[in-house]
């Protein structure tokens, strides 16, 4: 075999690799985020990425809506409920009122990181039990 089919061999094997493993893993780490914000957190997937994309410094419905591919009717209803639970805040620029600035609450910034925590703990628990 020449150099180059071996590579290519290579190259194969990491591509059936790769689609043995990312997926079954990335579908059970969505199914258990999905199922620990809604029991332990009580929020919905839209909530927990709107929240967590707030936490990245996406700061406006329009720059949400742009990142999540869908409209800003939809990221605003989202926003809407977030703001009722205390979670997000909204801030009307003062030189352009048609501008308004979303940030995490305290309570919004706890419930991301306690998720995030969550989801890390988790994780940690199901690579330590595969590399056991």
């Amino acid at each position: 075999m020449t150099s180059s089919a071996s590579s290519r061999e290579l190259v194969s094997q990491a591509i059936d690799a790769f689609w043995e493993t990312y997926p079954p893993t990335w579908h059970g780490v969505r199914a258990h985020i999905h199922k620990t914000i809604a029991e332990e957190f009580n929020v919905t997937s839209g909530q927990f990425h709107i929240l967590r994309r707030i936490h990245k410094g996406h700061n406006s419905v329009s720059r949400l809506a742009d990142v999540r591919h869908t409209s800003r009717a939809t990221v605003s209803r989202t926003v809407d409920d977030l703001v009722k639970k205390g979670y997000i805040s909204r801030t009307q620029n003062t030189q352009d009122r048609r501008h308004i600035t979303l940030a995490l609450t305290e309570k919004g910034d706890q419930l991301v990181e306690a998720i995030f925590s969550n989801i890390r703990d988790w994780m940690e628990a199901k690579i330590g039990r595969a590399h056991a």
